[in-house]
């Protein structure tokens, strides 16, 4: 779709302004159509590799909040990923496990709503290529093994440029308590490469996320990300969410969304940087 905007051309803040709205659009209207093809699947605290997974599908929570301490600030995450064999393909018959391998794309984006330009401060690019695998758990074995090559960067040059390469190895345990599916899912990560003006990174992020999450899909839920580094350095994000419709599609819909952000590490350029604890509500179309 083209979208054609008639302005003076000694209006170019206002300009700017537009482009800042069509970015947000970019990132939204592809959500739905990804959306859309979502196949249903069943209801569960984790992700899952069945027989009804799309080819193309979401992948981590996808929102667009604001707020902040000082200066109003958005943040917003677009994800999604792609299993590339086709269960019936005959590399996938022949060899199974090729069924569970994906291309992954997560971007999260922050925001500056306070100054003059509405600066776009800093963007996280994160493709990655892994193998999922649904065990089905039983006793104390996880009941879902994600493992693969995860990359990150920024998309600067020289000063501002910020990058790791990890291998990562993402267990995931699921059940029920009181009624509400439960989640605990710790992302353990070693690193290949560090960027050259990040190369102390590993002592802000150290080389654990503890993911968790409780509540249920048609109602309440929460979850929270815990990362703790060298010297007492840590970060803390959680998540609440409530659905302000039906479910479209499996993890796909409208919910109320807000944010709490504390620590390092809040986007790539600061990753040294403290933030004081950021509170931001928006809205989320997957959870």
């Amino acid at each position: 779709m083209l979208i054609f905007i008639t302005l003076k051309a000694n209006n170019f803040l206002q300009l700017k302004r537009h482009c800042h709205a069509a970015v947000i659009a970019w990132f939204f209207i592809p959500t739905l159509a990804l959306a859309a093809m979502d196949e249903a699947q069943p209801d569960q605290p984790y992700p899952s590799v069945t027989s009804t997974e799309a080819a193309l599908s979401v992948n981590e929570p996808m929102y667009l909040v604001l707020g902040g301490s000082g200066d109003i600030k958005g943040r917003f995450q677009f994800s999604f990923k792609y299993r590339i064999f086709d269960e019936d393909s005959s590399i996938v018959r022949n060899t199974g496990w090729l069924g569970g391998v994906h291309f992954a794309y997560t971007q999260t984006s922050l925001w500056n709503l306070s100054a003059d330009s509405l600066p776009f401060e800093d963007s996280s690019y994160r493709p990655s290529l892994f193998w999922d695998y649904y065990t089905r758990q039983k006793g104390w074995s996880p009941a879902f093994i994600r493992t693969g090559y995860e990359h990150e960067s920024n998309g600067q040059a020289e000063e501002t440029s910020r990058s790791i390469d990890t291998f990562i190895f993402w267990p995931f345990w699921g059940g029920q308590w009181h009624g509400r599916d439960w989640l605990m899912a710790p992302k353990f990560y070693a690193y290949f490469t560090k960027g050259e003006f990040n190369e102390d990174i590993a002592d802000y992020r150290g080389y654990t996320d503890l993911w968790l999450r409780y509540g249920n899909e048609d109602d309440w839920l929460v979850s929270t990300i815990l990362r703790h580094g060298n010297g007492g350095r840590h970060m803390v994000q959680l998540d609440l969410s409530y659905p302000t419709r039906k479910k479209i599609l499996s993890r796909t819909g409208g919910y109320v969304y807000l944010q709490l952000f504390q620590g390092y590490g809040e986007s790539l350029i600061t990753y040294n940087e403290k933030q004081d604890v950021q509170f931001r509500l928006g809205f989320a179309i997957v959870r």
